[in-house]
């Protein structure tokens, strides 16, 4: 009966990757998954793709481009890929004579490529079978560190916050009203108020309720 790297094994043309390349490749994509620092992702992927596929030049300027896109809602279920790019960003590229190699990976939102370039040595059926492995992953796990980053930009935020704001938030969080607030504080209700604006105004939230859905995440994160 096979194991689970045998069943797992990369096959391309003749080539399969043996044990120690099908653990690197997991290892590789562990790693980008259990971050730290969630915000170190681009990095780290640039990183572990370079040592599985050694390269005189990478480039991985799609990747940080994805990355810093804020233009819209990561939670937006609504995709903008192309059905052009959706489709070629099924499997690894290579240019004629094997000398750039292309890592697509398709994220929840986003198509993005990993160019690596070899000036001298192309790359050979290990490497395209290595890319093949490690390609499906990279989406995945960047939208994954996506929505960590966010939990951790929310704590981020909540350490801008005085003692003050922490303690009105904590209650506006709680469901308690202004009054009710200032009564626990032993402040006046528009001072409640302005304490409230000033936390909106510093974690960029929406309303009074988005504030308080900020706070339940930020208390998941490290603040202090």
């Amino acid at each position: 009966m096979r194991t689970t790297i045998d069943r797992h094994a990369a096959v391309i043309d003749d080539t399969r990757l043996d044990r120690a390349d099908l653990r690197s490749v997991l290892a590789a994509v562990l790693a980008i998954h259990a971050l730290e620092d969630p915000r170190r992702f681009p990095d780290v992927l640039l990183q572990e793709c370079e040592q599985l596929l050694p390269a005189d030049h990478i480039d991985g300027g799609e990747l940080r481009a994805a990355w810093a896109d804020r233009s819209a809602s990561d939670h937006r279920r609504t995709s903008l890929l192309s059905p052009a790019r959706s489709s070629w960003a099924r499997e690894p590229r290579t240019s004629v004579g094997g000398h750039r190699l292309d890592l697509l990976a398709t994220a929840s939102r986003r198509v993005f490529a990993i160019v690596l370039e070899r000036y001298a040595e192309p790359f050979g059926p290990r490497c395209l079978a290595i890319a093949d492995a490690l390609q499906p992953h990279l989406g995945p796990a960047f939208d994954h560190a996506r929505l960590r980053a966010a939990e951790w930009g929310v704590g981020d935020a909540m350490r801008g916050l005085t003692v003050r704001e922490q303690e009105v938030l904590a209650l506006v969080a709680d469901g308690r009203t202004n009054r009710d607030i200032g009564m626990a504080l032993f402040i006046e209700p528009r001072t409640v108020e302005k304490h409230v604006e000033h936390i909106r105004t510093k974690l960029g939230a929406r309303s009074r309720a988005d504030a308080a859905a900020k706070w339940a995440r930020g208390v998941a994160v490290p603040i202090g």
